[in-house]
């Protein structure tokens, strides 16, 4: 009877150990729905690749306390009801812990009723727009500077520093666009502006011939755009065929380094960024990205840069929680952590821990004062 006992407790002792094994080594899941495929496919490869270095090397130190984060990636082709779709798997199916660097406005809009119902953490989107913003959200945590900071650091420099007068609006007809061009009118308004024109298409196009054409007409100074990367590479490459060669300017969601790389000169482009340029190795924050490249086969790029921070900032959170790894837990701390030497201002109410804005000048990248 005392052997049975014993072989009793052993039997329950040894469950009970790999139970605690197995529940040790469930990764942290992370739901990421993003543009792997399509016009705008490198945002989200990019942001994805800068995240994973940091939760690769985690992982290969032993995550947090033996536990691994894993980050799941689901294509949208950076269409909505694809990101609607995605988003169901994750909360219903996947059950992740907390859904992780999202690509844009409309696909983040199309899924508010999900998030606001389920109140699952919707972390560090890759959009500045103000449908992330509200005071009730908090569910949310906006790792970048908004839309309004951005549209404003471009009107102080085109408009005050530089006195241009004869503005126009190149704009992705959808949220994204409308998000922006909100802010755009209102700097415009503030100084007693109207656009020359307002010209839109379609996401996902680079059918761009008639656009082109009616900012032709409007002689703009500077066309303030709103759009991704391959769309104002083909607006910009039709201006220059037809002697229309005026100052663009791109905000941070464009795709910067694509739009470098595929543009032929001559051409004046300005971007607000809001990350310091990847290659500034004055800045401590780019040096641990870089460094946590050279083991990869990848270019550096502001996209990687920034899902690198927030990823960065992440990870510092979950460990500020061991013992506690809940998802109340997690919001509490993530606007606590810091960031190397980038600096942090946590707004509660919009839920938003950066506001720095970088403009530069792409030809060559440089760094302008505003």
């Amino acid at each position: 009877m005392r052997f049975r006992l014993v072989g009793f407790y052993v039997v329950a002792l040894w469950s009970a150990l790999l139970s605690w094994l197995a529940d040790a080594q469930q990764p942290i899941k992370l739901g990421m729905s993003a543009p792997f495929s399509g016009p705008a496919a490198q945002l989200g490869l990019q942001f994805s690749d800068g995240a994973n270095l940091v939760f690769d090397r985690l992982n290969a130190q032993g995550g947090i306390n033996g536990t691994p984060i894993q980050l799941v990636t689901l294509d949208d082709g950076y269409e909505p009801l694809r990101t609607v779709e995605n988003t169901r798997k994750f909360l219903l199916e996947q059950q992740v812990f907390a859904l992780f660097g999202y690509i844009g406005t409309p696909t983040s809009s199309a899924i508010l009723p999900l998030l606001r119902k389920h109140q699952r953490p919707y972390l560090a989107a890759f959009t500045g727009a103000d449908i992330l913003r509200q005071p009730d959200d908090k569910f949310i945590f906006n790792f970048r500077a908004s839309y309004r900071e951005e549209a404003a650091t471009q009107a102080r420099y085109f408009i005050d520093q530089r006195q241009f007068r004869r503005v126009a609006l190149l704009i992705q007809a959808d949220e994204f666009g409308a998000s922006v061009e909100r802010w755009y009118l209102a700097e415009l308004a503030r100084r007693q502006l109207q656009p020359v024109a307002i010209v839109r298409f379609q996401r996902n196009t680079t059918d761009m011939q008639n656009a082109v054409s009616q900012l032709k007409e409007a002689i703009p100074d500077v066309v303030f755009t709103v759009g991704t990367y391959q769309p104002l590479v083909k607006a910009i490459e039709l201006g220059q065929q037809n002697q229309f060669n005026p100052v663009y300017s791109v905000v941070s969601f464009t795709g910067i380094q694509q739009l470098q790389q595929q543009l032929k000169q001559p051409y004046q482009v300005f971007a607000s960024m809001v990350v310091p340029d990847p290659h500034d190795t004055t800045s401590e924050f780019v040096r641990a990205y870089r460094d946590a490249l050279k083991a990869e086969n990848k270019q550096a790029s502001d996209i990687g840069l920034e899902g690198f921070a927030a990823a960065s900032i992440l990870v510092s959170a979950f460990k500020s929680c061991l013992g506690n790894m809940t998802q109340t837990c997690l919001m509490q701390q993530l606007p606590q952590q810091r960031l190397y030497d980038f600096s942090l201002h946590y707004q509660p109410d919009t839920h938003q821990a950066s506001h720095q804005i970088f403009l530069y000048q792409l030809t060559p990248l440089k760094l302008l004062k505003i």
